[in-house]
């Protein structure tokens, strides 16, 4: 039954890749005495200058292929009649993509603006030629770039006539963009502007820009010799008379900040102001009620009356106040009063305070996919200091094992979790100046989770403090400090089989299936390279967490002179765990271009139990295979080591102490919601002990890596934007499970194949 439900889906897979793939000629939309763009390459002599710093510039593209070669979604648009008022050849016409048609007027611009670019780039004598074949109604365009000799720039001088910015400029000369013999580049003369507008601004100059700096190059030397002179202009102010006046660049301080806590851009302003407050040198207007307490602005707020104007200073008070939960938005103005002095004023656009969510979202928890429901209360302003107030009640489904098994095995979660957010690091001994400094939060919470599925019944009460902080302009650095996380594990109830089967006296997982306690503390930590103002750029991200658990009880006990219990200390006779567990996950995203991406990961984990344990808890071992791991096997068939299931279906003894994956992907587009994917997995995971419920399982550096476990596949991605829904078909390719002549799966037969569900991509 299982085999044919597999042949099944896999039919319905390989139809749906051939319809994808059926093609008509790519020509048939090309009008008489035209050419469709096949090809477009560039070849530049130059090195730092080639294919792709130039490709931006090119006017004209080719339709975008599958390997660079297949071109899918051109291939579907040609898949619609001639008649275009016909629904069906609309449907197509919009999931596909027109011929892109070979236009001269544009390739001629391409040309001329690859000129103007190598120009900019100190190539000034630089040539570009388009080299254009032909044949059979396609085109294939050959950009040869060839650079000569670039224009080095010779001697650098500063011409600054006002001695209120000259000091600051010749101070900061070491750290000039503009440096002697390098080559003559626009882009680096324009970034040294701004450089030194920024530099001014944070020094208390809040009118300067870039504007009043401009640069003259003399290229009459002979070698391709350039002088450069930067120059500054005076700031002019008008008279009484109405003439223009020169005058030296102003370097202005802070006299006042004010607050308007509650603005409300659709009153006027005297009409929003009941009463006024001064709190710490600061200003804060309200209207009817104190909304917000004052001290938790001044903590967020960088701008200091009586400091010089610094554009870091607004910057950073922008990223704090905006990540206050009842800030809507933040506007933050500046007006000069008297001579030389700045009022500021910061308004705050609120957030709705209180509100309900009802969402419904897909879950993926080690790659078995399921459904939840979510009703969500907040409040964002609980004690008048932006604290959050969350009361979430949460309702999961969630078939476990193979996908064909979706009706017999699942579980079903019942839970809710009260937590309330402070923004603000609540550590004692830190001074206001750090708490100011870092952009953090300290939550509380506490949950309940009610957890049935064939197996067991399984309740969870736990409660944490923890600390949230992010670093970088664009946050793309997080932290995430669990001080205490302490839940209690309850089991009520329990099938025989499930007993019988794994609960022996010598089962590994015996003491993860009674009563125990977890107190653990933990350190997560997240870095990512990916902008989103460079959305073609090259990228990695990383993640490590490491946690350890029993230690501080451990002590006590020790201290206390506790007497053990079966060999491990126990509180109202509970054991509770003991271990320590590490994971780090890297991944290398290598964008090709808009439609095309190869990525790399790097995955490992370790968990170690000592002192009250033997074993690292069930719930916090590693499991191998699933959606986001050896795609060739379903969820938890995979591993430790050697070891054979002896148990249809889902085995509680495939889990693990260590954890490697290795994994490449290719990504590519389709058409319309459509992204394809190829890719190649490996991995498995192990034991530290050797258990005797394991047999093979047990890790040995000589040996591990004969035991890793590689597979091939195929997957479908249905973007929706607000979410990801992809189908992965993985095959075994190596299995070390197997004895020598059939580790390698050559052919394919359906018991190698799994298939996966899941949402959002899988590292």
């Amino acid at each position: 039954m299982k085999t044919d439900k597999m042949k099944f889906i896999y039919t319905i897979f390989v139809a749906l890749i051939s319809v994808l793939l059926s093609s008509c000629s790519l020509s048939k939309f090309v009008p008489q005495n035209s050419y469709l763009l096949n090809k477009v390459q560039i070849v530049s002599d130059i090195e730092d200058i080639g294919k792709e710093q130039l490709t931006p510039y090119l006017r004209q593209k080719p339709n975008p292929g599958i390997f660079g070669t297949y071109r899918l979604q051109l291939r579907v648009y040609n898949i619609s009649g001639f008649d275009s008022t016909k629904w069906y050849n609309k449907m197509w016409r919009k999931m596909g993509e027109p011929p892109v048609i070979l236009n001269n007027e544009e390739t001629e611009r391409t040309r001329v603006e690859m000129q103007k670019q190598l120009s900019n780039k100190g190539f000034i004598n630089s040539e570009v030629k388009v080299h254009m074949g032909l044949h059979k109604k396609k085109a294939n365009l050959t950009y040869f770039v060839k650079g000569n000799a670039p224009y080095l720039i010779n001697n650098i001088n500063y011409n600054i006539e006002d001695d209120s910015i000259r000091g600051i400029i010749y101070g900061d000369t070491i750290n000039s963009l503009i440096k002697r013999q390098a080559r003559f580049d626009v882009d680096v003369l324009m970034a040294e502007r701004q450089r030194i507008e920024s530099l001014l601004k944070r020094s208390g100059f809040y009118y300067f820009n870039k504007d009043y700096l401009y640069i003259e190059a003399d290229s009459s030397l002979n070698a391709n010799q350039v002088n450069i002179t930067l120059k500054a202009r005076p700031m002019l102010q008008s008279r009484a008379d109405g003439t223009i006046e020169k005058s030296v660049h102003k370097r202005l301080k802070i006299r006042s900040v004010s607050f308007i806590p509650w603005y409300n851009p659709e009153l006027r302003f005297s009409e929003q102001i009941t009463d006024t407050v001064l709190y710490a040198n600061y200003k804060f207007y309200y209207n009817q009620k104190k909304h917000i307490r004052p001290s938790l602005l001044t903590e967020k707020t960088f701008i200091i009356p009586g400091n010089y104007y610094d554009e870091k200073d607004v910057e950073k008070t922008y990223v704090a106040l905006n990540g206050l939960g009842i800030a809507k938005y933040v506007n933050i103005s500046f007006r000069e009063r008297e001579a030389g002095m700045l009022d500021c004023f910061i308004l705050i656009s609120p957030n709705k305070i209180q509100g309900f969510s009802l969402e419904v979202e897909g879950t993926n928890t080690d790659g078995d996919i399921g459904a939840a429901i979510n009703t969500t209360y907040h409040h964002r302003n609980l004690f008048k200091g932006s604290e959050q107030l969350n009361i979430k009640l949460r309702t999961a489904y969630q078939p476990m094992g193979d996908l064909t098994d979706l009706l017999s095995n699942n579980s079903l979660d019942l839970g809710g979790e009260v937590s309330v957010r402070f923004p603000k690091f609540m550590f004692p001994f830190l001074s206001d100046n750090i708490k100011r400094r870092i952009r953090s939060n300290t939550e509380l919470s506490v949950s309940y989770n009610f957890q049935t599925n064939p197996w067991y019944t399984r309740i969870i009460g736990g409660t944490a403090l923890r600390y949230i902080w992010v670093t970088g302009s664009t946050n793309n650095e997080r932290y995430v400090f669990d001080l205490v996380d302490a839940n209690y594990v309850y089991l009520p109830s329990m099938s025989d089989k499930f007993k019988s089967t794994y609960l022996d006296v010598a089962s590994i997982i015996r003491y993860s299936y009674e009563d125990h306690f977890i107190v653990r503390t933990g350190f997560n930590y997240f870095k990512t390279s990916q902008r989103s103002n460079k959305p073609f750029a090259n990228f990695y991200a990383y993640k490590g967490s490491i946690e350890t658990a029993g230690n501080t009880l451990s002590g006590i006990c020790s201290l206390l002179n506790v007497a053990k219990e079966d060999g491990a200390y126990k509180i109202g006779n509970i054991r509770f765990s003991q271990y320590a567990k590490a994971d780090f996950d890297y991944a290398y995203n290598r964008i090709v271009n808009s439609r095309n991406k190869f990525v790399y990961r790097f995955n490992v984990g370790l968990a170690y139990p000592y002192g009250n344990d033997d074993v690292v808890p069930f719930e916090k071992r590693f499991f191998a295979g699933g959606a986001n791991s050896v795609r060739g096997w379903s969820v938890r068939t995979l591993g430790p080591g050697l070891y054979k299931s002896v148990n249809p279906g889902l085995d509680f003894m495939q889990s693990g102490d260590i954890k490697l994956d290795l994994n490449f992907e290719y990504r590519f587009k389709l058409f319309w919601l459509l992204e394809g994917a190829a890719f190649i997995d490996g991995g498995n995971i192990w034991t530290i002990k050797d258990y005797s419920s394991q047999q093979g399982g047990s890790f040995c550096p000589t040996e591990f890596y004969k035991q890793l476990a590689y597979s091939y596949g195929l997957g479908l991605r249905f973007d929706f934007t607000f979410f990801l829904f992809r189908i992965d078909m993985g095959v075994k390719l190596y299995d070390p499970t197997q004895t020598r002549s059939y580790q390698w799966r050559i052919p394919i037969t359906w018991e190698d194949t799994a298939f996966h569900f899941a949402i959002g991509y899988p590292f």
